[in-house]
């Protein structure tokens, strides 16, 4: 069951973003980059769909991430209004900060603990402490 909410609309872009990258990293072992070069210059001239070359095979690979990354994307648009509704209605800037490294950046708290200088089991009661400030469940 998936959970609804003000919290959950933060967690659920923080894991979309999550999934982003990692599609992006996935992609990136694939692609070498540079037009025409990479994956992206090759076609199916020769040979056909559902062949076991290795090439070919790295082709559907790459395509299929392009699909999953074009949804990706989809899905953090739909959660991005409501996200950046709830993040900007936090008045306190340092809170807000806090709560973009978070979700929207996937900072940890170790690393959101070194930013405010502090240690990161602080850090962590911070940005609990920062939920039920403004999010209560």
């Amino acid at each position: 069951m998936e959970k609804t909410g003000k919290r959950a609309i933060l967690e659920n872009y923080r894991s979309a973003m999550f999934e982003k990258a990692a599609i992006e990293k996935q992609m990136e072992l694939l692609h070498i980059g540079g037009e025409p070069g990479g994956l992206h210059g090759l076609s199916y001239d020769r040979e056909g769909r559902g062949t076991n070359e290795p090439v070919l095979a790295a082709v559907q690979a790459l395509e299929g991430l392009e699909e999953r990354l074009v949804r990706q994307v989809k899905e953090i648009d739909a959660l991005a209004k409501s996200f950046w509704g709830l993040v900007m209605s936090v008045p306190d800037g340092r809170d807000r900060s806090v709560l973009i490294s978070y979700y929207a950046n996937g900072e940890s708290d170790a690393i959101i603990a070194v930013t405010l200088g502090m240690n990161s089991l602080s850090a962590f009661r911070l940005r609990h402490k920062i939920l039920e400030k403004y999010f209560p469940e």
